[in-house]
């Protein structure tokens, strides 16, 4: 009974100091933008094969019976691109297989090309020379730079300058003043997505694409968006 009355003794005891010993605190959230300039564009096409009865006027689905082959629509592709100045090796072309099969319909197989490109002119380029059927969907696919991870630390940098700052002044407020840093927290922001240019190849023409990428408001999309967001704790003195 007796070790049972110390012990509680010291615990309360103990609590006490560990009370006195708590000083106050001030949390914060901080954040921070860059855009900057990407180095290299992925310009992802994506082709299936289709039917030319697709094309023609007053046709139903029942109607399709001539199926346009992926040997003809990808070479034709590859050569478009070719006659603007893109290399082999600025190409990936991967394989997604059999697209879905409409009931007593042949399969549609689909594939995946990626380019790599220097200035997005060149996409430009890209569009107006591929011929638009066989075509699925277009994207910028992504935006990179070689010295990303650079750019993301001085981001991430920036926004723990600003939680400090945030905290300063609302303490001067109230004649306080910051001090020691207790804890960090980084909360999850990033790059910017990038949306898709335009789907459905039944519809799509040269036309249709450039005004699909003018109204997603390309001149947005040019530049690498990096936003971090950080959670600091300081003392207050």
């Amino acid at each position: 009974m007796r070790n049972l009355i110390f012990l509680i003794v010291f615990l309360l005891c103990f609590c006490i100091v560990n009370a006195q010993n708590i000083k106050p605190s001030i949390q914060v959230n901080g954040s921070a933008e860059l855009e900057i300039e990407p180095d290299e564009i992925l310009f992802e096409i994506s082709i299936k094969e289709y039917w030319v009865e697709e094309f023609k006027k007053g046709k139903d689905y029942d109607d399709y019976k001539t199926k346009v082959p992926m040997k003809e629509i990808e070479p034709n592709i590859l050569k478009a691109l070719g006659n603007i100045g893109i290399n082999k090796n600025q190409i990936t072309v991967n394989d997604i297989g059999n697209y879905w099969r409409h009931m007593g319909k042949e399969f549609l197989l689909a594939k995946k090309i990626v380019i790599s490109v220097k200035e997005f002119s060149m996409i430009n380029k890209i569009i107006e020379s591929i011929d638009p059927k066989g075509i699925e969907s277009m994207r910028i696919a992504e935006l990179k730079n070689k010295n990303i991870s650079e750019f993301r630390k001085k981001v991430k940098t920036e926004a723990l300058k600003a939680a400090q700052d945030k905290a300063s002044y609302l303490l001067s407020s109230l004649n306080k003043q910051i001090g020691d840093i207790i804890s960090i927290k980084e909360l999850t922001n990033g790059d910017s997505a990038l949306p898709y240019f335009f789907g459905g190849s039944s519809s799509i023409s040269s036309n249709s694409i450039m005004s699909s990428i003018d109204d997603s408001g390309i001149d947005n999309l040019r530049k690498i968006k990096l936003r971090y967001e950080i959670v600091a704790e300081f003392e207050i003195k």
